[in-house]
């Protein structure tokens, strides 16, 4: 037995009814939405709940997201969620201490940016997009970042992959990216650099 509650002139009343009542009652409902909204309706309305849900979700995910300590020497994971271009910044979903969002920007390396220019005195030859769509390959889920201090609004950072790839190394290898001596002091990309013919 199920308890329903009927309602009428302003009282509620609590009414019990057998599991083939409850049955009825929700065909009934049913069939009442409908007729006022049809199927297609219904359906929509599934659709716009859903959506709802997941943004709900997401909202909660990134508030609930652990803030990040990003000072020089420190370790950090960045799970990530974009990448603007062959060398940074990839923002992450996490926050730092002072709940502004994490972007990194690959430590010691220069790709070229989306219109092809390029700062260091050394260039790859990939194009801006290539680089991009490189990196998008290479940083994927959840890394493992050590920082080495601000820069402008990003975090200095070299960065493995979930397997352990180290994504500064991997970019000059493929030769998406270039190596940047200033920003590599103690060449520990040069191993990395592609052997030329």
């Amino acid at each position: 037995m199920r308890v329903a509650w009927l309602r009428g002139a302003g009282t509620s009343v609590p009414m019990r009814i057998p599991e083939w009542g409850a049955t009825i009652m929700a065909q009934t409902v049913w069939n009442r939405l409908q007729s006022k909204i049809g199927i297609s309706g219904i359906a929509v309305g599934i659709i716009i709940a859903a959506a709802l849900a997941f943004i709900v979700a997401s909202v909660l995910h990134t508030r609930t997201s652990a803030a990040v300590e990003i000072e020089s020497g420190r370790q950090f994971h960045c799970t990530v969620r974009s990448v603007y271009d062959g060398d940074g910044p990839i923002n992450c979903a996490e926050s730092d201490t002072k709940g502004q969002p994490v972007s990194v920007r690959l430590r010691g390396i220069e790709a070229r940016e989306a219109d092809n220019s390029c700062q260091a005195d050394t260039c790859p030859k990939a194009s801006g997009a290539e680089a991009k769509a490189a990196l998008m390959k290479l940083a994927v889920g959840r890394l493992m970042c050590t920082s080495y201090g601000p820069s402008y609004n990003r975090v200095d950072a070299r960065c493995r992959t979930p397997t352990g790839k180290d994504l500064s190394c991997e970019m000059v290898r493929s030769g998406n990216a270039a190596r940047w001596p200033e920003y590599d002091p103690d060449g520990s990309l040069i191993p990395c650099t592609p052997n030329k013919p």
